[in-house]
Parts: C-alpha cells; structure tokens; sequence
C-alpha cells in the first residue's frame, strides 16, 4: 500500500514537471535580423534584385546599389534600393505562421542636387488585413554644401509596428505630393521575425 502511494505520488510529480516542458515545445521563435545588405553581389550594369528570403524577407522593387559617391550607405558601400520610390517587403508564406517586428532602419531620398524635401509615406499590412501608416521626411537638399553633408537619416518604430506581414513604401514631394523621379534608399533594416511553433 505504502510502495503504491509513493510511485503514484512520483507519477503526479513527474505529469506535473513534463507539463512547462510541453508547453516550452509551442513558444514562438523569435531571430533578430539587421540587414546591411554588404553581402550580396553587386553587377554593373543591373539589375541587382534581393535574392527571395534574404534574412527570412522578400522583396519587390528593391535592389541592391553601392555607393556611388553622393549620399553614403549608413554602414558598408550597399544599400537597397527601390528606384522610383515605391516598394515592398513581405515575409513569406511558407513556412506559415510567421510575422515580424519593424524596428528601426536607415533611409535617404536619392534624386539628385538639388531635391525637394521628401516624403516617405510607410504602410503596415497585418494578419486580418489592419494596416497601419505612417510618413517621414527627408530633408531636401540644396546645392553648394559639400559632399559630406549629405547623410541618411534614421528612424524608429514603436509597439504598432508588430506582428507584420508586409511593408510597403512610397515617396513624393513633401510641398505639394508631386512625383520625385528618384529612389528610396534603405540601409540597416532591422526587425525581429517570430515564427509560431502551435
């Protein structure tokens, strides 16, 4: 009787330790990326697309460019860059149940001296179809300063810009939304992608 309650006890001691550890097993993956895109190759003439999945994002528009001696990229020669000024980065579809968390990046408007001050409009997609938006400006720039006075600026996100699925980009001029025939640059992109495990 006595030998019975004990293995019975260690048998409930034993259900109740394994529990935190089935539990452990459905606790989302989260990687911390920042990309700096000085890894990838770089051909002249282009195109130089991001290849699928760099650091677990696709994107649509955006290229890999070098610096070519105006604005430099915030760390390394590359950066990526969206000509025109729109663009797209999503996470996949596979494998599912994945989001990310935008963090902070770099970013210049590159249209040449001078420029009028730009305007970035930022769009947030998440799961359910909630989007969430924003606008930054990039200062305009004027001629007769010397080459390294022309830097890109940075900038952070709070906790909205969580649980992403996509971000999408734009750029006009910030006096009268004009078109701005340039391109957006982004350099240092860094966010944090969880994947669901249950």
């Amino acid at each position: 009787m006595k030998s019975t309650l004990i293995t019975n006890l260690a048998l409930a001691f034993s259900l109740a330790y394994a529990s935190p550890v089935t539990h452990e097993k459905c606790r989302p993956v989260r990687t911390t990326h920042i990309a700096k895109y000085d890894d990838l190759p770089f051909v002249e003439p282009g195109p130089n697309p991001i290849p699928p999945h760099y650091y677990g994002l696709s994107y649509f528009t955006f290229q890999v460019d070098q610096y070519d001696g105006f604005i430099p990229p915030t760390s390394g020669n590359q950066w990526t860059m969206a000509f025109g000024g729109s663009g797209n980065i999503s996470i996949p579809d596979s494998p599912p149940k994945q989001m990310f968390d935008l963090e902070s990046f770099s970013f210049a408007c590159d249209s040449g001296i001078p420029q009028p001050e730009c305007a970035i409009s930022i769009w947030g997609w998440k799961e359910g179809g909630k989007v969430i938006k924003r606008t930054i400006n990039y200062p305009r720039l004027d001629p007769g300063h010397v080459i390294e006075d022309f830097k890109m600026n940075k900038t952070t996100f709070n906790w909205q810009w969580k649980d992403l699925k996509s971000i999408g980009f734009s750029i006009a001029r910030a006096d009268n939304g004009g078109d701005m025939y340039g391109g957006l640059a982004l350099d240092d992109l860094k966010y944090t992608i969880t994947e669901k495990q249950c």
